[in-house]
């Protein structure tokens, strides 16, 4: 069998089970090596509300009963998303920075806002009121919580500096352990979060630091673990279970409490970094349900960072903005304010009316809410490009998928400096068997699976005829 490889764009084409090309999949590992699996595109409810703005930062928060709750940010105004997808604007007035957005995180049952010009906020998420200054509270880019504290990050116009409120309460800045720490070097800091209860990391724009609880008077001690290594911004820094993922100008890097390690080397880094047009304006959001990580490259392409197997995909969706959502469980009863069954922006039995179950959610081109919940989008994988001195002519494969309505497409070349050749797409025929008729020294075999298909797996090619004929 000639397998489908991981995707390795940073690497010659000649590697064996290696693909440079692959393109809207999840992909999985088993003891045959990796196989791809369908991923479902971005649909929104007919019923949404359009974000009156572009998004300056969001946040999903839970409530004591279990439910989520959206709250996004533009320039001057505050959201919080109902279940019928409407936003209600809680708070208004405000002009983050050009260039900023929103910084925000959960403290037990209040929701922090900040912004180095509007300063520090907080809303009570389970007796909504309103939104009101946090005395004390320094104006920081930035915030997370770690050890029952507060911990902001770009205080009061002082890029490296960082502060933090006293344990068990996020109002007081001042006594009981309250404190601050201006760094020396590493340039600003841009974000940070906790990597267990006694760990959390600080993430600069040239260095990433580690908090360790102490049990001391000074409360954490602060270690730098790496130089030269930073997050490009801030909303491009990615918080999940036990690491934090973000992106440098090198390309992705994770930090856990075993270190620093740069996880798209000599996979996708430099591709990344080459074919990104704005690096500064990358964002990123965890996937709980796929366990991935996922980074917002521009409005129409996202890189995908799968946990399990450490493999990248990039995946072709317009989105204004990605965020970690749940919703609550809706009845039949429930579903009337989306219209009939028909006009049903997801199935029945689709993770969207379960609720309870965080996962990635995003804002389409048209600023409205949805789900990853649509039909399976196209996909594509190609091959490893297979080399010989002398002319090959491949006439028959089967594809080792079951996707009935795959198409392959076949490339060629006789250097590998020009680019492939493609030829017309064909199916399957009845065996299972597809005809192709292409000669060259370079052959590369691609697979299309077209939208809408129903399929679990793709693994690669069998039953390939070959034959060679004399050099050229």
């Amino acid at each position: 069998m000639l397998p489908f490889g991981p995707y390795r764009p940073d690497v010659a084409e000649t590697n064996p089970a290696m693909s440079r090309h692959v393109l809207n999949v999840n992909p999985r590992r088993d003891s045959q090596g990796v196989s791809y699996h369908p991923r479902r595109g971005l649909q929104a409810a007919s019923v949404a509300m359009a974000l009156p703005a572009p998004p300056r930062g969001s946040l999903a928060v839970v409530q004591r009963s279990g439910e989520f709750r959206g709250y996004f940010g533009t320039v001057d105004t505050l959201y919080e998303m109902d279940s019928t997808y409407q936003f209600n604007d809680i708070g208004t007035g405000y002009a983050v920075p050009t260039g900023h957005s929103w910084g925000m995180c959960q403290y037990g049952e209040h929701l922090i806002f900040t912004n180095t010009a509007d300063g520090m906020l907080e809303w009570d998420i389970e007796t909504p009121g309103t939104v009101a200054a946090v005395a004390d509270g320094p104006s920081a880019r930035g915030v997370f919580v770690w050890a029952e504290m507060v911990i902001a990050l770009d205080c009061d116009g002082d890029n490296r500096l960082m502060k933090n409120s006293a344990p068990g309460s996020f109002t007081n800045w001042t006594t009981r352990g309250a404190g601050a720490q201006e760094f020396a070097d590493g340039e600003a800091l841009l974000g940070g979060g906790p990597l267990n209860d006694g760990l959390a990391a600080v993430i600069q724009r040239a260095a990433v630091r580690l908090l360790t609880i102490t049990g001391t008077e000074r409360i954490f001690r602060i270690d730098k673990i790496a130089d030269g290594i930073g997050a490009v911004c801030p909303e491009c820094i990615v918080q999940t279970p036990g690491a934090i993922y973000f992106i440098d100008s090198s390309g992705p890097q994770m930090v856990s409490a075993q270190g620093v390690v740069p996880i798209g080397d000599d996979k996708v880094a430099r591709t990344f970094v080459a074919s990104v047009d704005d690096i500064s304006a990358v964002t990123g959001a965890y996937d709980p349900e796929r366990k991935q990580v996922v980074w917002r490259k521009s409005d129409t392409e996202l890189l995908v960072y799968d946990i399990a197997t450490r493999e990248f995909v990039p995946v072709m969706e317009s989105t204004a903005a990605i965020i970690r959502m749940s919703n609550p469980a809706l009845s039949l009863e429930d579903l009337d304010v989306f219209g009939d069954l028909d006009s049903l922006p997801y199935s029945l039995d689709s993770n969207a009316w379960k609720g309870g179950r965080p996962r990635l959610a995003a804002l389409d081109a048209d600023l409205k809410f949805g789900f990853f919940d649509g039909e399976t989008i196209e996909a594509q994988i190609d091959t490893a490009t297979l080399t010989d001195n002398v002319s090959m002519l491949l006439s028959w494969c089967q594809p080792v998928t079951d996707a009935a309505n795959a198409t392959v497409t076949l490339g060629v070349r006789d250097r590998l400096a020009d680019a492939p050749a493609y030829k017309s797409p064909n199916g399957m025929t009845a065996s299972g068997r597809v005809p192709l008729r292409g000669r060259g020294k370079c052959l590369t075999l691609r697979m299309t699976i077209p939208a809408g298909e129903t399929w679990t797996y793709a693994r690669g090619f069998d039953g390939l005829v070959l034959t060679k004929g004399g050099p050229k």
